[in-house]
Order: structure tokens, then sequence, then C-alpha cells
């Protein structure tokens, strides 16, 4: 009896399990759709507010660049400097170096100018002698030259034949010898300015390396050009100037912010500048004292750069200007830390939809609302444009189920 139950078991429960299985593919047959499913929000006029969080400093609108003094880039040692940070005045030295490189060739460059000094008066010298030598053989030419034209003139008569010919012979071999002079006299001279053109210009180049050297070890103290604040430029690792390190004429060492064009300066990652523009309120509170500031926006960067080489996010940047009389009231200063709150919008009464919502339809937009069976594709005109939400001017009735998960297109093989 036991054996019988068993086995007449077994078709039962698969009638069982058929019987199931279709009653779930009915049921299925008329379930409801996703849209009915799909989160979703009604449409409303109600308030719409957004913020932009920040973190920043407060920067100097105008800075004047502090650079190593001197030119050419010309070696420098820092002697003395005052501490980064602190206040300056006009006039006042920020920095001190030292050229011991300059101070060795000085000096070297002024031996070298006593040396050529010494060479141009010992070719002034040599030349002279040369023309007091040649002016007296000239002379004694000339008076040779001209007793013999006096007895070459006389009575032929008077005197031998042979004395006759040699007086004639004197004139021919004098009167060549007095070209010859006065060719050599001027080959002297040419070859003289030749050589003094050389060494004027020798120790021209000279001259010039020493006056270098002088302008260079004139320069060795680094003044403000206005009252500020005196901060250190960091370099590409960076490292920050050292007193006893080793500084190069014309290199960027620091800073001087103008303290009466002061900016509240911060930067978002470039996702979240969505929406900023100039214009916009700024709640900012100064880090460590709770000072609040009500700001605007004053200038949005144009473009997103990275902060640093190692990571590869871009951020943007924008300024509010902060008043010179409240700068100075609240003694603010370039590099205090600050958090401002950006109003991004604050409207009451509005249309908006989600952005998360809004699906691109060509050259315009729609969102799809579940108020039908399957969803419905609307055409929306949007206006303002926010991060979160954006506001609906047309398209679409208040009360309308907007889908916040638009359905997406499948395709078919």
């Amino acid at each position: 009896m036991h054996v019988l139950s068993k086995t007449t078991g077994r078709p039962a429960i698969a009638a069982l399990f058929t019987a199931s299985l279709a009653a779930a593919l009915l049921s299925g047959c008329g379930a409801p759709d996703a849209s009915s499913t799909s989160p979703s929000e009604t449409l409303a006029a109600r308030a719409w507010n957004e913020t932009l969080e920040a973190d920043g400093e407060i920067k100097a609108a105008a800075n004047t660049p502090l650079t190593v003094p001197g030119g050419g880039w010309s070696a420098r040692v820092l002697v003395d400097m005052v501490p980064d940070g602190s206040s300056v005045k006009k006039g006042q030295v920020v920095a001190r170096f030292d050229a011991p490189q300059a101070r060795v060739d000085l000096s070297q460059a002024e031996m070298e100018l006593l040396r050529k000094t010494l060479a141009e008066e010992a070719s002034r010298q040599s030349a002279a002698v040369d023309r007091s030598v040649l002016a007296g053989e000239r002379a004694k030419v000339e008076d040779d030259l001209g007793l013999s034209q006096r007895y070459a003139k006389v009575d032929l008569s008077v005197f031998a034949r042979n004395t006759i010919l040699d007086a004639l012979a004197d004139v021919g071999f004098l009167t060549t010898k007095r070209n010859y002079l006065d060719w050599k006299s001027g080959q002297a001279q040419a070859r003289n300015a030749a050589q003094d053109a050389v060494l004027h210009s020798q120790r021209d180049s000279v001259v010039k390396t020493a006056d270098q050297k002088r302008r260079s070890l004139a320069a060795l103290e680094l003044v403000a050009p206005h009252d500020g604040v005196f901060l250190l430029a960091s370099r590409w690792d960076g490292a920050k100037a050292q007193v006893g390190a080793n500084q190069m004429g014309g290199e960027e060492f620091g800073a001087l912010p103008d303290l009466d064009q002061l900016v509240a300066h911060f930067s978002v990652p470039e996702g979240q500048a969505f929406g900023l523009k100039t214009g916009l309120p700024v709640r900012v509170r100064l880090a460590g004292t709770g000072t609040e500031l009500d700001l605007k926006v004053t200038r949005v960067g144009s473009s997103a750069t990275t902060t640093s080489p190692e990571s590869p996010v871009k951020y943007s940047d924008f300024d509010a200007a902060i008043d010179t009389e409240q700068a100075h009231r609240l003694g603010l200063k370039p590099g205090q830390a600050l958090h401002g709150t950006v109003t991004l919008v604050a409207r009451p009464g509005v249309l908006t939809v989600p952005n998360i919502a809004i699906v691109q339809d060509g050259a315009s937009y729609a969102v799809y609302t579940g108020d039908a069976s399957q969803p419905v594709k609307h055409q929306v005109e949007l206006g303002q444009r926010g991060p979160v939400r954006s506001e609906v001017k047309g398209g679409l009735a208040p009360g309308a189920r907007i889908l916040l998960v638009p359905p997406t297109d499948k395709k078919t093989s």
C-alpha cells in the first residue's frame, strides 16, 4: 500500500508544477509595465536652491614679481633676507646677495685693462721712435739731394767728367731713396694705426667686461618697490630659497602682493564649475576666525588646468574681490585660508526637473513621463540650467509624473 501511494504521487507533483508555471506566465502577461515602478517625480512649482562649496585662500589681484638682482644669469649667493610672509615697506631691503665670482672676474679685468693700457703706450712709443728714425733718414737724404742738385746745375767745364757723373748718379739715387722713405713712412703709419686699433678694441672689450662686473657687484640688494607682504617663490620641486643657496641674476625670487587689491581665490574640480559666472553672491568664512564676508564673483577662469603632475584632475578657478577698506579693517593678508559658498541658483516657485531625467533629442531636449501604460517622450524647452536641476519653460504641465530614469531604446536584431 505504501509503494502504490509513492508511485502515484509523482504525476500529481508534476501536474501541480505545470499549473503553477502556467499561472506565473499568465500573471506575467498582465503585469504592469516598467514605467509604473520606475523612480519618478511630480512636476510642480517649488523653491529651487543650489550652491557650490569651495575652499580657497586670499590672494592679491596684482603681484609685483621680485627677481634676483643682476642680469645675464650672473651667479649670486643669498646672504640674508626677511622672513617669508612678513610685511615690508617701500624701499626696505628684502634680500642681500653676494657675488664672489664677479669680484674675481673684476680683479682679472682690471689687471687685463692695465696690461692693455701699457701695451698701447708701448705701441705709441715704438711708433714715435720709428717716425723719428725715418724723419732723420729723410732729412739726411734731403740735404744730400740738395747738395747733389746744386753740383748738377753748375758749369760742367769746371769739373772733371767722373765728378759730374757721380753727382748725376747721386741725384737719381737720392730721389729714389726719398720716395722709398716716404713710402716706408706711410706703411709705418698704417701699421701703427692698425695695431693701435686692435689694442684699442681689446681695451674697450676689457673695459666693458669690467663695467659689467662693477654693475653686477653694485646690484646685490633687492629693495621693495612698494608696501606689501613678501612671499618667496617656489621652484619646480616645491623648494624655496635658503640663506647660502646659489641664485642666478634675473631668476624669479618671490613676489610682493599689492595689499590694496585682495581677492578671495577658489579652485574647484572642473565638473563642479557648471553654472559658475560673474556676479553670483559668495558667502566667505575666514578660517580660524569665524568672520564671514558677503562678496560677489568677479572673475571666472576661462580654462581648467591641472594643479600637479601626479594628478590628471583639472580644476577651474574663480575670484571674489574684497573691498580695500574692509581688507585693511580686518587685517587680511595673502595666504589666509577661507571657505566659500557660492549661491548658484536661488529662485522661488519655479518648474524644474532633475538633470538625470533629461535626454538629448537631436538639437533639443526631452523627458519621459509615465502617464500612460508606456513611457511617453515629451520635448521640453529648458531655461536656466543648474548643476543638479534645470528649469522647464515649456512642453510640460504641472502634475506630470517625470521618470527619473529614462528608458533606453533596445535595438532589435
